[in-house]
């Protein structure tokens, strides 16, 4: 008998307790209404796909990985420095949802 299913969802981080805490409703919401926010009306009329993932991702590490996508469109809009400023100031509203690991590998170097 296995202790653990077999499968991509049982990551360290899930071991560690995130799994209940990142798939937690209350804790995405603020998420998924920041980056909404952050890609605006135009880069919703740009990708709508984009918008549409936003809204039913489930997933904390979904969420957190889609800030790809993301930096893309608002590249498009308004160029990469300004893209990248955009999408760094998400990152402290993933903290306690996704692994501090994850968030502090995406620190620009200086």
């Amino acid at each position: 008998m296995r202790i653990f299913k077999p499968g991509i969802r049982n990551t360290i981080s899930a071991m560690l307790g995130f799994e209940a805490r990142k798939n937690s409703p209350e804790a995405l919401e603020p998420v998924r209404r920041a980056m909404l926010a952050a890609l605006g009306e135009e880069g919703a009329l740009i990708n709508p796909h984009l918008t549409r993932r936003l809204n039913y991702l489930a997933d904390a590490h979904a969420l957190w990985y889609a800030r790809s996508e993301m930096m893309s469109v608002l590249s498009q809009l308004h160029g990469e420095a300004e893209a990248v400023e955009t999408v760094q100031k998400l990152s402290p509203i993933f903290r306690g949802i996704i692994p501090n690991s994850l968030i502090d590998s995406c620190r620009l170097r200086r």
